[in-house]
């Protein structure tokens, strides 16, 4: 019988067979594992070793990539909320940039060449180009190569200029504002508000006759009916001239001698230092219009201070049809094919004027002592140490502004220059009548430190009656009206304020 064997060592034989194959199994796993992460291992070193040499080209991808972002402050397209809608490729013109700035010294390259896009000027775009003259390249001036002032100011005239004479627009911007004038007026329907607020701030001669015949009503706005409308109109004027002017005094009656006595000694009076205006050809003018105006409005008849208020008409519609400014008008421009169109016209647009202050002329003048009175609140309100300054010395507003409202400063400030106001006056909604109160109060104001120097009652009445307007220029008239137009806005519709 056999015996069992003993207790086996760690060494025997059946152990270290177990021992054996698991050993086996362990370095069969580590085997697979260890393959693994090594072939892991050498495949993230090639990528590395091989971003290594991809590392300029990556970067350089990246900001590629990262110029095409939006980055905060970046201008960004909406769709559909331009008008008009912008499209993908709009590309909008814009001047070239300025040459690099040489070093101090350096001649400068000439900028005339330069235009929108970068391509060279030619026909319209000659007449706008800019050079740097010597003079400006000194050190201290503000043209010099190296004064950012100097170019900017080239380059911001260029531009504007360049803007205004870009062919192919039709925007307002590239349109003076003569043309722009000139189109509303040849529109098949005018737009009256829109005439109104382009006429406002002065119109040029060319355009001057026709506007003021549209604003006050004289010519219609539907174009196609403007010609029968002003033949229609001249023929009645003439058959009110046949019918009752006369150059033989027997025809008239008592009154009517009056009144025709009356007027011709103001014709003559009328704006004596305009020698164009005593022209005898001018006078039976003014001495016609006055008289047919008066015998039209037998409620007040005529008045002194009209005769003064068709100047202006006369003027501009002359020096339409003479194609001159009115300040250049001359005898030999007085043909009697022109003066035959300009009287009737004159007119209906003097009849137009004064059916808005027909009160100005009735019994007691109404119309002008409001305005009087309306003047003197302005001035408390506005000026007061002026106010008290003149009624300390007993100056009545009366004394000097009623000649103001009742030939609306025609005597006060030169024939140009009124014609100037009477844009704004004819632009704006009842401009001689309510306006005209502001301008009034704005060039008494504009006289206010000269005239509380005055202590004497003479001296205040002379220097009101004559004003010391002789050397004013346009801008002087336009910085006027500016500040009528804010004292307007303040008070008008609120006269509460005034008390």
């Amino acid at each position: 019988m056999a015996e069992n064997p003993g207790p086996t060592s760690p060494g025997s034989g059946t152990e270290s067979g177990l021992g054996g194959k698991k050993k086996g199994a362990m370095s069969w796993v580590w085997g697979m594992t260890g393959g693994i992460i090594s072939r892991m291992s050498g495949e993230k070193e090639g990528a590395e070793s091989g971003s290594d040499k991809r590392k300029p080209q990556a970067r350089k991808a990246f900001w590629n990539k990262r110029s095409q972002a939006r980055l905060p402050g970046t201008v960004k397209q909406v769709r559909g909320a331009q008008y008009p809608p912008l499209t993908a490729k709009q590309s909008m013109p814009v001047l070239r940039q300025p040459e690099n700035k040489q070093s101090l010294g350096a001649p400068r390259k000439s900028n005339s060449q330069q235009t929108l896009g970068g391509q060279k000027s030619t026909g319209l775009g000659n007449s706008v180009q800019k050079s740097v003259s010597p003079t400006q390249n000194t050190p201290g001036t503000t043209g010099h190569p190296d004064s950012g002032d100097g170019e900017e100011d080239v380059e911001k005239k260029e531009r504007n200029e360049q803007t205004e004479t870009r062919p192919g627009t039709d925007s307002a911007n590239a349109l003076s504002k003569r043309a722009q004038i000139f189109k509303l007026i040849n529109e098949p329907t005018l737009d009256l508000g829109e005439l109104r607020r382009r006429s406002w701030s002065g119109l040029c001669p060319a355009v001057r006759n026709d506007a003021w015949q549209l604003l006050l009503g004289y010519q219609p706005a539907n174009r196609e009916r403007r010609g029968p409308t002003v033949a229609k109109r001249r023929k009645e004027y003439q058959d009110h001239c046949n019918k009752h002017y006369s150059r033989d005094d027997s025809q008239y009656s008592a009154s009517e001698k009056k009144i025709m006595h009356q007027i011709r000694l103001d014709t003559k009076r009328t704006l004596p230092g305009v020698k164009l205006i005593q022209h005898e050809a001018i006078q039976l003018i003014l001495e016609r219009i006055l008289y047919i105006w008066s015998i039209r409005h037998p409620a007040s008849g005529y008045v002194q201070g009209i005769n003064d208020l068709v100047v202006p008409f006369l003027m501009v519609f002359l020096a339409s049809k003479a194609g001159v400014v009115p300040q250049h008008l001359e005898e030999k421009h007085l043909k009697d094919e022109n003066l035959q169109l300009v009287e009737p016209d004159a007119f209906w647009c003097l009849s137009k004027l004064l059916d808005g202050i027909q009160d100005h002329y009735t019994s007691a003048q109404p119309g002008i002592q409001r305005m009087v009175f309306k003047l003197e609140e302005l001035i408390h309100r506005l000026d007061q140490p002026l106010h008290a300054h003149l009624k300390k010395h007993n100056i009545r507003f009366f004394h000097f502004s009623y000649r103001w409202m009742n030939c609306l400063l025609m005597r006060e400030v030169s024939l140009p220059l009124i014609i100037r106001v009477w844009d704004t006056y004819i632009a704006e909604p009842d401009g001689f009548k309510v306006f005209h109160i502001y301008v009034c109060a704005a060039m008494l104001i504009r006289f206010s430190p000269d005239l509380r120097k005055l202590d004497e009652f003479q001296d205040l009445i002379v220097y009101l009656q004559n004003l010391p307007t002789k050397d004013w220029t346009e801008v002087d008239v336009e910085t006027v009206l500016a500040q009528a137009y804010v004292y307007k806005y303040q008070f008008e519709g609120a006269e509460n304020h005034l008390h």
